[in-house]
């Protein structure tokens, strides 16, 4: 064959192929990743490099190509109808393999060229009597490799063409043609313009995967000859159809079966953009050799790219054959600022060394339960991080899978200052601030390097509400839209009313206790109706009862900041009442 090849459904493409001057040539366009474009490698006989050239302008595209085509619709092994191969331009036919993903979606497939003049000049080499001959032809009377390239339309092979090979020249020939397509016999004698011939037809083997068959036509005259020779040229042809089955398909099937596999299984990590481990595929073939290394360097670039830029922003834009670029869009997101409790003081406390291993930790913990419901992390701050729900990771749950991550990163960090207490180290106190509501997502920045994010006033309120967690002594605040669209599988406690520094509106705020799956859920319920009450007897300015119901709640909770706060409030409120204006609104002066 004359080269090996590897395509998917991003129009990413890699190829390695024999040269006529036994050098090798790979190929490699990528789509998907930047920068895109086309590098080409020369290689010597010993794979050293020779020349590289690259180009930023893409003009195959392997999911155009019939033999692409044909694989993705068998979703099988299959080999194409004759064509005009694109990088050699000559005729040949392609062996195409699908690849699927662990999901079962159609990722790409593998490609092998033979080039049909190779066939034709094998034919030719053989001897059949004094002036027989051999040729390949499919089910249709189509003649694939023909012992005279002449006799065939190599011009033309896109053409279509009737189901008797037209631009065969020898009459004879097209004679045993008309009579095996209509009576579909493998063996008969036929006269034409006098002459008597014999014909047998012998198809390939049904592993081969394509109805062709090899035709071999002899002049009756040539087998007046003895016995021994008529014998002896007949084990000849036997074994020449064997070797052309085996080149065809036990050949292929015990030398690429194994590294297709390899190249497969590594192909849909790729395409998970799973790039941890080198490729090491052993194969006496050049070109799988040279494709494995071009994968592997493929694979290094792209898993540096990786740490800079979120996988799922990246996997959706292969998910929709987009590209990069500087753009954004307004649409509702819930979105997450997480925060170390004093972290300032720790950091004077605790040597370099330590605090990095344990902010190592502290991150893996927060980032692996992030995407585990689906968020993606925009950046770290510093000992925070920001994270959102919606974006390129579009989700009708969103607000729900941000309080499910809430509850487990603090449910996480507790369990992990446990252990870290134990080891006489410092703890990280968790505060989690969560909003949701529309912001402008998408790809900020300058022409040549740009950051996926999001920003607009619903992301500053997120973070002023992970601030607020220091004010009322919690772990977790949310905003009433994100509250509303969790629904009920949390519990909910109506904090406050509050205008956050910067922003002239003002946003009821919750604290989120738990799921109202867990244990403490009764006890959380009882709080959440007693707290109701009692902000709203402080909202309609009865701070006496307000004072009555938020003791009552300070002595089923023993112990709740939130609820000492609004004592305090009620007492200065009462003894110095407010004017008509007041809205029951708390502005925090701080950030």
């Amino acid at each position: 064959f004359s080269a090996v090849y590897l395509g998917d459904e991003g129009g990413n493409f890699v190829m390695a192929r024999r040269l006529e001057d036994g050098n090798f040539s790979t190929r490699i366009i990528s789509r998907t990743s930047e920068p895109a474009g086309v590098i080409e490698i020369d290689r010597g006989p010993d794979l050293q490099i020779i020349a590289t050239r690259t180009s930023s302008i893409i003009s195959f595209d392997p999911r155009e190509r019939p033999w692409y085509v044909l694989a993705k619709a068998e979703g099988r092994a299959v080999w194409s109808r004759e064509y005009r191969l694109f990088t050699d331009q000559v005729p040949g036919i392609t062996c195409a393999h699908p690849i699927y993903g662990p999901d079962g979606t159609y990722a790409g497939a593998v490609g092998i060229d033979f080039r049909l003049g190779e066939l034709a000049e094998f034919l030719k080499s053989l001897k059949i009597g004094d002036s027989g001959l051999a040729f390949i032809a499919d089910s249709e009377g189509n003649v694939l490799a023909y012992p005279e390239k002449s006799g065939l339309n190599f011009d033309n092979i896109r053409a279509p063409r009737s189901p008797l090979q037209q631009s065969i020249k020898t009459g004879w020939i097209k004679a045993a043609l008309e009579t095996f397509i209509m009576e579909k016999s493998l063996r008969f004698t036929y006269e034409h313009m006098g002459d008597r011939y014999i014909a047998s037809f012998r198809p390939f083997p049904d592993n081969f995967g394509r109805d062709w068959t090899l035709g071999i036509i002899v002049p009756e005259e040539d087998f007046i000859g003895p016995i021994a020779r008529i014998h002896e040229t007949t084990l000849l042809f036997s074994f020449w159809l064997l070797i052309i089955g085996g080149f065809l398909t036990s050949t292929i099937a015990r030398e690429l079966t194994e590294p297709i596999k390899s190249i497969t299984h590594e192909a849909k990590k790729i395409q998970k953009l799973d790039f941890e481990g080198e490729i090491d595929i052993r194969s006496p073939i050049a070109e799988i050799r040279a494709m494995s290394e071009a994968m592997n360097s493929m694979k290094k670039a792209l898993g540096a790219f990786k740490k800079y830029v979120p996988s799922e922003v990246v996997q959706g834009l292969v998910n929709r054959q987009d590209e990069a670029r500087l753009e954004a869009h307004t649409e509702e997101i819930t979105l997450m600022f997480t925060d170390i409790s004093n972290f300032s003081m720790i950091a004077e406390k605790v040597s370099p060394s330590q605090l990095m291993e344990q902010l190592s930790q502290y991150f893996d913990c927060i980032a692996a339960l992030i995407h585990r419901h689906g968020g993606t992390i925009d950046k770290y701050i510093g000992d925070s991080v920001m994270a959102f729900w919606g974006g390129a990771m579009t989700s009708h749950e969103q607000a729900k899978q941000a309080c499910r991550a809430a509850v487990d990163i603090i449910e996480a960090t507790n369990r992990m200052n446990e252990k870290w207490l134990q080891q006489g180290s410092e703890i990280f106190a968790t505060r989690i601030g969560v909003n949701t509501g529309v912001s402008l997502v998408g790809n900020f920045g300058s022409s040549d390097r740009f950051n996926y994010t999001a920003i607009g006033d619903s992301v500053n309120l997120a973070s002023r509400l992970e601030g607020l967690n220091k004010l009322y002594e919690t772990e977790i605040i949310v905003s009433e839209s994100t509250a509303t669209a969790a629904g009920k599988e949390f519990v909910f406690r109506p904090l406050d009313i509050v205008a956050v520094k910067g922003r002239h509106g003002s946003v009821k705020v919750f604290q989120l206790l738990g799921r109202c799956d867990s244990t403490d859920a009764e006890l959380w319920k009882k709080v959440v109706t007693m707290s109701e009450a009692a902000l709203q007897s402080y909202l309609n300015r009865d701070w006496r009862t307000s004072y009555e119901q938020f003791q009552s709640l300070l002595e089923v909770l023993h112990e709740d900041p939130a609820a000492e706060m609004y004592l305090s409030r009620c007492r200065e409120l009462h003894e110095s009442p407010p004017g008509p204006d007041w809205d029951g609104v708390f502005r925090v002066q701080s950030k």
